[in-house]
C-alpha cells in the first residue's frame, strides 16, 4: 500500500513494486491520479486498486483500509508518501491552522497508518515500512521548519517501529530525498535554468534523480533482500547530502 501514490514518487514506487510482483493499493485525495496508476499497475499484469482518502481523517482511512483488506488482503508492505505543500516561510508568520493541517498530514497520518496497518504484519510475521523522508530533517530548510520538524518525526516513528517489530520480521526504513525529477519540481523552477543548475551542482552525481531512480530504492527497502536494513535513513540524492545544500 503505497499514502500518497497518485503523483510524484509515491507514484513511481507503487509502479516499482508492481514490476517487482507486488499487487498494490495507491491512496490519496485526488481520484483521477490514482486511477491512472492503478490502471498502469494494472498493466503490468497487477491487481491494483485506487482509493481515494484523506488519510487525516481517520473515519475515511479506517474504510480505506477495510476496503484495501477485503479486495486485496492485509498489506505486508507500506510506503508512507504523503506530504502537505508548503509554502516557503518564517516560522513566525505561519498561521496556527496551517501548523496544525501540516502536522496532521506529514505526522500524524503516518501514527496512524502504521497503527492500523501493524495488526496485519505481526499476523504475516513479515513487514515492510518505507517513509519517504528528506535531508532537511538533518540539516533544516531556510523556510521550512515545519517541513524539516515533520520529516525529522517520520524519521523518529520509524525507528521506533523498528526497535518493537523487527524481531517480528517487520523492518521500518526511511528513504531520504533531496530534491527529483517531478510534476513540483518542474513547476517550481520553470523558467529559471539557473536554480536547475544550482540544484544539479548540488548533487555529487551533477544529475537530479528521477522519481524513478529513487523507486528502486524504496522498492529494494521493500524487498526481502533488505532484511538486515532496519531502523535506518537511506539517502537517495545523488550525493546532495554530501553538501551544504540549504
Amino acid at each position: 500500500m503505497v499514502v500518497g501514490g497518485g503523483r510524484g514518487i509515491g507514484r513511481a514506487a507503487a509502479l516499482a513494486l508492481a514490476r517487482e510482483g507486488a499487487d498494490v493499493a495507491v491512496l490519496a485525495r485526488t481520484a483521477a491520479e490514482l486511477e491512472a496508476c492503478a490502471a498502469e499497475a494494472r498493466a503490468l499484469g497487477r491487481k491494483a486498486l485506487a482509493v481515494p482518502a484523506d488519510v487525516t481523517d481517520l473515519t475515511a482511512l479506517d474504510a480505506a483500509l477495510a476496503r484495501v483488506r477485503t479486495e486485496l488482503g492485509a498489506p505486508t508492505l507500506l510506503v508512507l508518501g504523503a506530504a502537505a505543500l508548503y509554502r516557503p516561510q518564517k516560522l513566525q508568520h505561519v498561521e496556527d491552522a496551517e501548523v496544525a493541517q501540516f502536522l496532521a498530514v506529514d505526522v500524524q497520518s503516518a501514527v496512524a497508518v502504521c497503527k492500523r496497518i501493524l495488526p496485519g504484519m505481526l499476523e504475516a510475521r513479515f513487514g515492510r515500512i518505507v517513509g519517504l523522508g528528506s535531508v532537511a530533517a538533518r540539516t533544516g530548510v531556510s523556510g521550512g521548519t515545519l517541513y524539516a520538524a515533520g520529516k525529522a518525526a517520520l524519521e523518529g516513528l520509524l525507528r521506533g517501529i523498528a526497535l518493537d517489530y523487527s524481531r517480528r520480521g517487520i523492518t521500518a526504513n526511511v528513504c531520504a530525498i533531496a530534491f527529483a525529477e517531478t510534476e513540483r519540481l518542474r513547476v517550481r523552477i520553470a523558467g529559471d535554468p539557473a536554480h536547475r543548475e544550482k540544484l544539479q551542482s548540488a548533487t555529487a552525481t551533477r544529475a537530479i534523480p528521477t522519481a524513478e531512480q529513487i523507486a528502486d530504492v524504496v522498492a529494494f527497502l521493500c524487498s526481502a533482500q533488505a532484511s538486515v536494513i532496519t531502523g535506518a535513513v537511506i539517502d537517495a540524492t545523488a550525493g546532495a547530502h554530501l553538501n551544504n545544500l540549504w
